[in-house]
């Protein structure tokens, strides 16, 4: 009973550890405070938007993400993990910050596994959870999706393209 007791105790300080670091390294990218600005043109007002009160995290057999989901995980700060297939079929599991709500097809995001702004279709999320924690709101990355979220996809920008021209302070953070 005392072995289990140890080991629980171990697995909690290490993954407190790893939370702990993957909050500082953002923040070392040059993120700042948990403020939401969004563009009223896009669906939503322009006033800043503090997060609320952590919405009550669903089950992971959620099904669709629906577009008042993506709302309310905007609004609360809180991060998404998503298990998504792509148009090949592979099936990979993300944990993304959503930074453009709206109602479309598309969902706007900051992936942290590929650490760049990513889009996700709604109808290639199999399963999602909202995750009991808050991100800090980075406005570079908001910037980016008030930019190329509205361009064709032919378009668009990449994220390091788009980086590249950036004043080289802000393009620096990210690499």
């Amino acid at each position: 009973m005392m072995d289990l007791l140890i080991l629980s105790l171990l697995v909690l300080l290490g993954w407190s550890v790893w939370l702990i670091f993957l909050r500082s390294s953002r923040k070392g990218k040059g993120v700042t405070g948990s403020h939401h600005t969004v563009d009223s043109s896009r669906e939503t007002s322009t006033a800043k938007v503090e997060p609320t009160e952590s919405i009550k995290i669903p089950d992971p057999d959620s099904g669709l993400f629906t577009s008042e989901d993506e709302h309310k995980a905007f609004k609360a700060g809180q991060p998404v993990w998503i298990r998504y297939e792509d148009k090949s079929g592979r099936v990979t599991e993300r944990v993304v910050e959503i930074y453009r709500p709206g109602g479309g097809e598309v969902i706007f995001t900051w992936c942290r596994r590929k650490q760049a702004p990513r889009t996700f279709a709604r109808r290639n999320i199999r399963n999602w959870r909202l995750l009991p924690e808050r991100f800090d709101f980075d406005p570079i990355v908001a910037q980016y999706w008030d930019e190329e979220g509205i361009r064709e996809r032919i378009e668009k920008n990449p994220w390091r393209r788009w980086l590249r021209r950036q004043p080289k302070e802000i393009a620096d953070r990210y690499k």
